[in-house]
């Protein structure tokens, strides 16, 4: 055994057994040898750093160094730690690489890295990363590896190192920044996701600090007011509003900085920058920086300019119509399905019922009317259903009143149907005059019919509206068989027929006037001809417009020898015997 060796282990166990320390005489006598070797022998320990001293007054004081090994330090650490010597081979790895390569520590020491479990780090980058540590110079750089299916990241630090022995070295560490690197790519992630929907949505996002100043204006203030965001910015919103508007806002403000909270649904009327109002539904939320201060408000704003504008028409609209319902002279109602009771009533109504829209609304139809209109407007939806127009019916109260009443049914946006309107027209005053036009349109057929002569009525476009019974009798046609047909094609012989359709055009267009007495034939219905003596009447509008001809004629004897013609002559007009 080496002799220095053995006594340098005499001298650590001696003091290994005296933790509180040993003077050089006390070391010499508990191990047998000199003063003065001993003394040299604790230099050696004190340079290696295996021994302490502490001097007090002018004796030496030696104990057991408290320092940990450097191998042992290496160990603490988390990051990967290899030193490497001058031939590139594996001195030390600390417990961290041995854990990421899955190997005992023997398995690494003393190989080259391409040549050890840590291959997949030989890289060109690395290689020539370890020269240029090698030569002195310290360099730090960062490395993407790829295990299996992960993707791991490193900061590399290659360190100049010497030995005990003065030969050079390397120190190698590792530090891992995978998940550093994921958290900055997350939040990259993170950030360009909330640039886009903020970009993108309809929405302007605002930032404002606790002065109401704008730290932050999306893009889509472009859009919305005119205005490109750095325009905006270190800007309030009051500076974007009427002087009356923005009074509000920096109320509102005062309340928001107050008792910071979520808040919804404010109203600004903003100016566009062409000067047109904007107005903005707002939301408003608390901001907080990283140790909870409050530092002001992100506010959301939507455009609600054409919704409101729209909503207004709406209303306007709205009040229209209900102004013309309630001034109409018909009754209206409206019947709720479900409930099978009145919501609304128009002024005719009440005045009708004599009762106020409020004594009405809620009742039932059997509360409200005769029984011959509540059955209308109480029964009948699944049938109104089937129909595809409206059904209208006639009813006549015990009062004398007739009614003419309509059911219309009204469904929600989701196809049901929800409410019966009902409209009720009182037709007295009408159903009386239709009686008596019929009364008269009857006598006056009776008249007609009467009459010892044909009379007939000709439409302007030359069709027959009316033949009585003794011109039925003549032509040899019932009265209903004429109707609807045109005067020329069916009852004038077919020789003059064209020039008599020409010149009963010249009449309706006011070129001639008919003669007051002239004769034509006609040509009955088994083809006989029969001459015919006509008094003729025009019908005109109010604007003077010819609309009819009213004719009259008698039967010429058959015997008489007068011409087709007439005693006119050859001049005729369209008459219906011309």
């Amino acid at each position: 055994m080496d002799p220095t060796t053995d006594a340098l282990s005499l001298l650590l166990n001696a003091l290994k057994e005296h933790p509180r320390g040993m003077s050089v005489s006390d070391l010499a006598a508990a191990v047998g040898i000199n003063r003065n070797t001993v003394s040299r022998y604790l230099d050696v320990l004190l340079v290696s750093g295996q021994v302490e001293m502490e001097t007090y007054g002018k004796a030496k004081v030696f104990y057991l160094s408290q320092r940990v090994p450097i191998a042992a330090m290496l160990n603490f650490s988390s990051d990967l730690v290899l030193v490497l010597d001058r031939d590139r081979r594996i001195v030390q790895a600390n417990d961290a690489v041995c854990t990421f390569a899955g190997k005992n520590r023997d398995d690494i020491l003393e190989k080259s890295i391409e040549a050890s479990p840590l291959a997949a780090f030989d890289h060109p980058l690395i290689r020539s990363r370890i020269t240029d540590a090698l030569n002195g110079r310290e360099v730090t750089e960062e490395l993407r590896f790829l295990r299996q299916d992960e993707e791991l990241f490193f900061r590399i630090k290659f360190l100049p190192t010497v030995f005990n022995d003065g030969a050079p070295g390397v120190t190698i560490i590792l530090e891992d920044i995978t998940e550093g690197r994921r958290a900055e790519e997350a939040l990259r992630e993170s950030e360009m996701l909330f640039r886009s929907l903020v970009e993108n949505i309809n929405d302007l996002i605002l930032n404002v600090d606790e002065t109401c100043t704008f730290t932050y204006v999306s893009p889509k203030s472009q859009d919305i007011l005119g205005y490109a965001p750095e325009e905006m910015l270190q800007k309030t919103p009051c500076d974007f509003m009427a002087p009356e508007k923005a009074e509000r806002v920096r109320e509102q403000f005062a309340g928001l900085f107050a008792d910071p909270k979520p808040r919804v649904l404010f109203e600004w009327t903003m100016l566009h920058k062409n000067g047109s109002a904007v107005i903005l539904e707002v939301s408003g939320t608390p901001i907080y920086d990283l140790i909870g201060d409050f530092t002001g408000y992100r506010v959301v704003c939507r455009d609600v300019t054409e919704r409101l504008r729209a909503a207004k028409r709406v209303a306007q609209w709205k009040s229209f119509l209900y102004s013309v319902v309630n001034n109409i002279p018909s009754m209206v109602f409206v019947r709720e399905v479900e409930g099978n009771t009145f919501v609304f009533s128009n002024r005719a109504a009440e005045v009708f019922l004599g009762m106020t829209q409020e004594e009405i609304v809620g009742k039932r139809a059997t509360d409200l009317f005769p029984q011959e209109m509540a059955a209308f407007f109480a029964d009948g939806d699944r049938e109104m259903l089937e129909r595809s127009t409206a059904p209208e019916k006639k009813v006549r109260l015990p009062t004398g009143t007739s009614l003419s009443m309509k059911k219309v049914p009204v469904f929600n946006s989701r196809g049901v149907l929800k409410y019966m309107l009902g409209i009720a027209e009182d037709i007295t005053d009408r159903t009386t005059a239709e009686a008596l036009l019929v009364a008269e349109r009857d006598r006056a057929q009776g008249y007609l019919d009467a009459a010892g002569v044909m009379i007939a009525v000709i439409e302007a476009d030359g069709t027959i509206d009316l033949v009585n019974r003794r011109g039925g009798e003549i032509l040899g046609y019932a009265e209903k068989d004429l109707a609807g047909k045109n005067w020329f094609a069916t009852v004038v012989p077919e020789h003059l027929r064209d020039r008599l359709a020409q010149n009963f055009a010249l009449l309706v267009d006011g070129g001639i006037e008919p003669p007051p007495i002239e004769e034509s034939p006609v040509i009955t219905r088994d083809g006989r001809e029969r001459p015919i003596r006509w008094r003729n009447a025009l019908l005109r509008d109010a604007d003077g417009k010819v609309v009819a001809m009213v004719s009259s004629g008698e039967v010429v004897q058959e015997q008489s020898d007068r011409t087709a013609e007439g005693p006119v002559g050859p001049v005729r007009t369209s008459l219906p015997g011309s």
